[in-house]
């Protein structure tokens, strides 16, 4: 149902357990299990990740917790490692404990931006939320610090009963602030066993319409508007909402894993699971053991059949009714699965004629799977092409050619319909992987 890659080509790493809040939505499913609360990397393990990665090629690194920034030593390692080894990062953070002198470090070791979560633009509602009294003046200071040493801001919301109405506000609040991405996630029922949850993180699908409407009010601010949890296709019923949100779809086992703190190998962040340990195995042999999330064995029925699945993926298992992950997502709609306008890819890419002259971008890294090309063009965003293609464009790209396309079909013998030809060059400018150049 889903390739099988070599290796995955991103990943979750958990710096550490424990952490400086305690929100009640919190989705670590240890978070109640006093013997782990303690659990951080060691140098040791640190160093044995970046070399699974640079093995395996894994283009990029996503540092998570518990709270990062309570293990800044064991943080500010890791990033320095990774940014040796030109794999990229980003770090998700509450950043109430970003100090000056921290963020300083931090710049200087590579870190250009962070994810940080905020629950509300109101203090109250946040600190409740949070079940941290501060933690809103805290985050606050710790947004400023980052910014005064030129690291960029993105905002997570997640999104409950109690701030269900104040997506929009808060959106424009962190706009304000001078945030680049503003994401409205909703909320997932924890999985601890030992956590039962109240109403206030159980939403319906009126609920996450409204999530969806307020989103919509803020394309006028100009920032990325987001969902850090997929929403299954068939939950919108216009193209404009679809085109917002559809471009996330689970990862999980199928290109991306998670990397605790002791070294264990989970497919989801979310999810309890364990398939191995980078202290006893090497990353290859545990991504193969993931094949239930490509098989669509965690799938309900319904969505292995439907013709929007690779689009969609199912949306979130972790969003499943009864928490049992082979349910259908909770808001999946199985009634008139919607129409993808096909001429999607072409609407924000400017006419391309035969003298225009490309590029391959700098930013472009590249790896070959068995029989498939793949292109990244900066985090967690790649491009799937041809085996062919991959080394043309590998090639160009280590040679720095500028090209046009009636160029490059002659030099390279290109046997292609013209128009298909011009198509495939422009999804290219639309993936960044090509771009036109402009003087």
């Amino acid at each position: 149902m889903y390739r099988t890659l070599d290796a995955p080509l991103s990943v979750h790493i958990e710096t550490n357990t424990s952490c400086n809040q305690q929100c009640r939505h919190c989705y670590n499913f240890w978070r109640n299990d006093d013997s782990n609360l303690k659990d951080s990397l060691s140098k040791s393990l640190i160093v044995c990740i970046v070399e699974q990665l640079v093995k395996h090629r894994v283009f990029h690194a996503i540092i998570t917790g518990g709270e990062p920034l309570l293990n800044a030593a064991s943080l500010i390692l890791l990033i320095d490692e990774l940014n040796k080894k030109k794999i990229t990062f980003s770090l998700n953070s509450n950043l109430a404990l970003l100090t000056p002198e921290l963020a300083e470090k931090l710049k200087s070791v590579g870190l250009n931006s962070v994810l940080t979560s905020l629950l509300s633009c109101d203090e109250t509602t946040h600190d409740y939320l949070s079940s941290t009294k501060g933690s809103f003046r805290r985050i606050m200071r710790g947004i400023d610090v980052a910014h005064l040493a030129n690291i960029k801001v993105a905002v997570n919301m997640v999104v409950m009963k109690n701030n269900l109405m104040q997506v929009e506000e808060t959106g424009r609040f962190v706009n304000k602030l001078g945030a680049f991405s503003f994401s409205a996630t909703r909320v997932m029922t924890p999985r601890s066993q030992q956590y039962q949850p109240s109403k206030e993180l159980i939403l319906t699908a009126g609920d996450i319409q409204l999530i969806v409407r307020q989103m919509l009010a803020l394309k006028d601010t100009k920032m990325r508007l987001d969902s850090l949890i997929p929403y299954p296709t068939c939950f919108f019923d216009d193209e404009i909402t679809r085109e917002m949100f559809i471009g996330r779809a689970c990862s999980a086992g199928k290109t991306s894993l998670v990397i605790a703190s002791d070294g264990s190998i989970r497919a989801c962040t979310h999810h309890e699971k364990i398939y191995g340990s980078l202290i006893f195995d090497d990353l290859s042999s545990v991504w193969l053991q993931m094949q239930e999330w490509r098989d669509g064995s965690l799938l309900p029925e319904f969505c292995r059949s439907c013709r929007l699945l690779p689009k969609c993926g199912g949306g979130c298992r972790m969003a499943s009714k009864e928490n049992d992950i082979c349910e259908k997502d909770s808001i999946m709609n199985k009634g008139t699965l919607p129409e993808f306008n096909s001429a999607t890819t072409e609407v924000h890419t400017p006419t391309l004629k035969n003298d225009t002259r490309l590029f391959v971008k700098r930013s472009c890294r590249f790896r070959k799977d068995r029989e498939i090309g793949i292109i990244n063009t900066g985090g967690i965003r790649n491009t799937l092409v041809s085996p062919k293609t991959l080394t043309l464009l590998e090639k160009l790209h280590a040679e720095n050619v500028v090209f046009t396309p009636d160029s490059l079909q002659k030099e390279y013998d290109i046997i292609m319909n013209k128009d298909r030809y011009l198509f495939f060059l422009r999804s290219l400018i639309s993936k960044n992987v090509l771009a036109i150049v402009t003087v």
